[in-house]
């Protein structure tokens, strides 16, 4: 079915009609624009051509006849006004009024279609006193807001600019051809984002009205009309060095964000991640200064574009896949491989310009693309679209961000619950679809899924994948057909945790060898401390050994044992005193025994004890009794204690305590038992301490304390060496009138350390 059946038009193939309006009337086409009552406008070097049906009409008209035939003498006309009649820009408001700008840079508007004549806006554009290089871009947005992009001098704003409503009360003449607003003008603002800036295109936010997206030559920028503030998009994922020139913007229903550009092919902006994605199309040769131009595009459907690649065929470009597939037909061949505008109508016809002719084709069949896409079938190759973790949906790979046909996804040992989607390119009219997928050492096979539409594409789910390297691979059938040979696929490693991983328990092993080195080491000295310390403490108690059985055999005390002796056999008691020196000589006998003895048991201790009470007591006559009390339950032993350490707190409480009172005292001895301690105690009723240092000659006074200090020291030191944790603790005794009843020495001794 042709389009056109004027005979301006060349029939080449059944599936294209051309117009060659540079070669047969030399008039230049520069913009199409789908208007809003079916037909086609087209701006051009000689004015407007209205392609409607069969008809093609020119604005301005010369002649009433408007048939083409009739007019192929007004359009060869044309050639001698190329600068007078050229239209630079078009935009059409939703209720189809119609404006655009003259090669004078004069905006001026159609109400409707069906009306002949134009009209001029209440503002004079441009502005008085501003030259410029010419108007490049207009836009109307939604809320009839009129934008004008100029090739070097920013932009302008006209709020209200496109509503013919508000042009009522406005009053304009026409003086020497020029348009005078007399009454009800608008003001025209200039909005400048940086010098020399050229605007090629405008987008009006999805969500927010009062937004617009700017495409420049000097990258994409955000404009808010309500604060009249505008902002350079700079991305974090590229350098803000990064130079582009955006020529058309379009935004989708989820207000994503694509762009074309004359450097770097299409371009894809993240407004949540403030980042940039380019998607430049395959060239033959590539080097270090390679551009990709592209003028404008178009959807297709939702998930493709039109594209008009200015040195290049036309291509078909996937935004779910980053591919474009060239529109290869040969009848585009007949031109030079410069498009430079591309559109699609309501109708489902396509128009291309190329090489400087307009082509038309239907593509409700697809059929030019089904034979484009046969010699590359990698183009319906299915690919992964999007990966996420589960449960908490976040991103783990787009394939807006990442074009490689083998992508490598590594991830940590948490993210091993996973959400894969996949898909195929809409190229050439596939449908009726059918996905199977599999993953190694996972699935025992290909597993098929439903027949589905593929523009939506499937996603499916694996879960808690333990860490290791997996290939994810998908397959693709269409209309029934074989399954394609090319596969989707990708790497997914899921790393271990880190306590799972040989560098951890290197580490572990390598840190528990140090611990262990240190704390031997410490422990190597620490015990080589304690052993000097031992010696050390072991010679100082020997010292005090020798001085403690030094300070028993006190020689007045066997002087007055012998002169004791003596007395009794003057006296002729022959038989007191062969038992006086019979205990004498036990006595020395057993502080012989035990004088090479650092510890010696408690029986001993306190048999001695009692030998030195039996003489002492024999000595002294009726001046002091004695009583000895030991628990029943002790075995005194088992129990070891320091050798000569109860001896001295006796002699001290018979000489200094008991021997000075006038009348007679007594001395107690008693080992007690008290859970694991043992207790010796030295209780006496003699003077006391206070009273017995002011007895005492300063030789008796000497002696009394160093035999106390030496047990002391001897008792400190062998807490020290045997950890034997002995206590001695000296109570002086007192009635209710403070004065002086004895003294109560206490000896505690754990049984344990024994």
């Amino acid at each position: 079915m042709f389009f056109f059946t004027s005979n301006v038009f060349a029939q080449q193939e059944p599936l294209f009609n051309i117009l060659d309006l540079e070669g047969r009337y030399k008039i230049r086409l520069y913009e199409i624009l789908p208007a809003k009552g079916g037909f086609m406008r087209l701006s051009t070097s000689a004015g407007i051509i209205i392609l409607k049906h069969e008809r093609m009409l020119m604005f301005p008209e010369n002649k009433t006849n408007r048939n083409i035939k009739a007019n192929e003498k007004a359009i060869n006309n044309y050639r001698d006004y190329e600068t007078e009649d050229s239209i630079r820009a078009m935009a059409e408001t939703q209720d189809g009024t119609f404006y655009f700008a003259t090669n004078s840079n004069n905006i001026v508007y159609i109400e409707n279609s069906a009306q002949r004549g134009f009209k001029y806006p209440p503002y004079v554009f441009s502005p008085k006193g501003v030259h410029f290089s010419g108007i490049s871009k207009l836009y109307i947005d939604n809320n009839k807001d009129l934008f004008i992009g100029t090739k070097s001098d920013n932009f302008y704003y006209i709020k209200d600019g496109a509503n013919t409503e508000s042009f009522k009360n406005a009053k304009i003449d026409i003086i020497d051809s020029v348009p005078v607003v007399l009454k009800g003008e608008k003001q025209v603002k200039k909005i400048t984002l940086a010098p020399q800036t050229g605007v090629f295109a405008f987008a009006q936010d999805k969500h927010d009205q009062n937004i617009l997206w700017i495409g420049t030559n000097h990258g994409l920028y955000k404009y808010n009309k309500l604060t009249d503030k505008h902002s350079k998009v700079l991305p974090v994922n590229l350098s803000a060095e990064l130079s582009f020139s955006v020529t058309h913007i379009e935004i989708g229903g989820r207000n994503d964000l694509w762009f074309s550009t004359l450097e770097r092919g299409m371009g894809f902006y993240d407004k949540e991640k403030n980042s940039l994605y380019f998607f430049p199309y395959p060239k033959k040769s590539i080097s270090a200064g390679t551009l990709y131009p592209i003028k404008t595009f178009c959807y297709k459907s939702d998930n493709s574009f039109f594209v008009a690649i200015m040195d290049s065929l036309p291509a078909v470009f996937s935004k779910k896949s980053g591919a474009y597939a060239f529109i290869d037909h040969e009848v585009l061949r007949l031109t030079a491989n410069s498009t430079t505008d591309i559109k699609i109508d309501n109708l489902g016809s396509l128009f291309i310009v190329k090489g400087g002719w307009l082509y038309n084709c239907r593509t409700s069949n697809n059929s030019m693309l089904i034979m484009s896409i046969k010699s590359d079938s990698t183009l319906l190759a299915p690919f992964i679209t999007y990966v996420s973790s589960l449960p908490a949906k976040e991103e783990l790979f787009s394939r807006l961000t990442k074009l490689e046909q083998f992508p490598k996804l590594e991830l940590k040992y948490y993210q091993n619950s996973l959400k894969i989607s996949f898909g195929q390119n809409d190229f050439g009219g596939v449908n009726n679809s059918q996905f199977a997928w599999k993953i190694d050492r996972i699935t025992a096979g290909w597993i098929v899924l439903p027949k589905t539409n593929f523009s939506y594409g499937e996603s499916i789910s694996v879960n808690k994948l333990k860490p290791g390297k997996y290939l994810f691979e998908v397959k693709v059938r269409n209309n029934n057909t074989d399954w394609q040979k090319q596969q989707g696929k990708m790497i997914i490693i899921i790393n271990p945790p880190f306590w799972q991983t040989w560098l951890f328990w290197v580490l572990i092993i390598t840190g528990i060898t140090l611990i262990i080195f240190v704390i031997v080491k410490l422990r190597v000295r620490a015990v080589r401390k304690q052993e000097r310390e031992r010696a050390k403490h072991e010679k100082e108690l020997s010292e005090l050994e020798a001085k403690a059985l030094r300070a028993q055999m006190n020689p007045h005390f066997i002087f007055n044992c012998m002169n004791s002796i003596k007395s009794l056999m003057q006296e002729n008691k022959i038989d007191k005193g062969v038992i006086y020196l019979t205990t004498f000589s036990k006595l020395i006998r057993t502080l012989f025994n035990n004088a090479d003895k650092k510890e010696i048991s408690l029986f001993d201790e306190i048999e001695t004890c009692k030998l030195y009470l039996q003489l002492e007591a024999m000595r002294f006559d009726t001046k002091f009794s004695y009583t000895v009390h030991i628990d029943e339950k002790m075995d005194l032993k088992s129990i070891q204690v320091p050798a000569l350490i109860v001896q001295p707190f006796i002699e001290n409480a018979i000489w200094h305590g008991i021997v000075p009172k006038e009348e007679s005292g007594y001395v107690e001895l008693s080992v007690i038992k008290k859970e694991n301690l043992v207790e010796i105690i030295i209780d006496d009723n003699g003077i006391g301490r206070d009273a017995s240092k002011q007895n005492k000659s300063a030789s008796a006074l000497m002696h009394n304390s160093k035999g106390v200090n030496l047990t002391q020291s001897r008792l400190e030191l062998d807490n020290l060496l045997r950890q034997r944790q002995a206590k001695l603790e000296i109570v002086d005794k007192k009635d209710g009138d403070g004065l002086a009843r004895g003294t109560k020495v206490m000896i505690t001794i754990n049984e344990e350390a024994s």
